[in-house]
């Protein structure tokens, strides 16, 4: 694990809410990503990741991660969502191809060469995605997602009310979403998922 991982894993380990903070910044459009092309739901899946990062939360002091973190939380999601169909009753079917899969996770591991193709790749098209964003929604979602600054502190900086912030990320996620979705899919497939 790279060694700014660890470093990050270790302040969370140690209640530091900045650090998880970074962490959840990071990955969540990715994992969402993951969560929507298995429960079929970009509601659900939001919900998914954030139950992931809250469980996370809860257990930081006990957490003990010896793969990549990206791996870790792929896997947690993957799980997650799984139960959740399970929960939910929907597409028994879907359900059982889905735990019957292959699932590849070192694919995603950033410690292997595939793994930093498919993070460099996603990278690439992430950057392009943000920069085809409207000016004021992309100022915006790079104040959040890079600066790490808060809805409130934005709106303070920008002059705008919250709920404008709020809007314009909505719209920037939903467009990002948009940008890597079949992307997310071939990779998805490759994987096994």
């Amino acid at each position: 694990m790279e060694d700014s991982n660890q470093q990050l894993i270790n302040s969370i380990k140690q209640g530091d809410i900045a650090a998880f903070e970074t962490l959840y910044k990071k990955y969540y459009i990715f994992l969402c990503l993951i969560a929507e092309h298995i429960v079929r739901n970009p509601s659900d899946a939001e919900e998914i990741v954030t139950d992931v990062f809250v469980k996370i939360w809860n257990i930081r002091e006990k957490i003990n991660i010896t793969a990549s973190i990206k791996a870790y939380l792929v896997k947690a999601v993957h799980n997650t969502s799984i139960n959740f169909l399970e929960r939910n009753k929907i597409s028994n079917k879907l359900t059982d191809s889905l735990n019957n899969s292959d699932y590849k996770i070192l694919a995603w591991d950033s410690d292997y060469p595939l793994g930093q193709l498919y993070e460099k790749e996603i990278m690439n098209i992430l950057e392009h995605g943000i920069s085809a964003l409207p000016d004021a929604c992309q100022q915006i979602f790079i104040l959040s997602r890079n600066e790490n600054m808060k809805y409130i502190e934005i709106a303070d900086k920008l002059g705008i009310s919250i709920n404008t912030v709020k809007t314009q990320m909505k719209i920037a996620l939903a467009r990002l979403r948009e940008t890597l979705k079949d992307y997310m899919m071939i990779l998805l497939f490759l994987m096994g998922i």
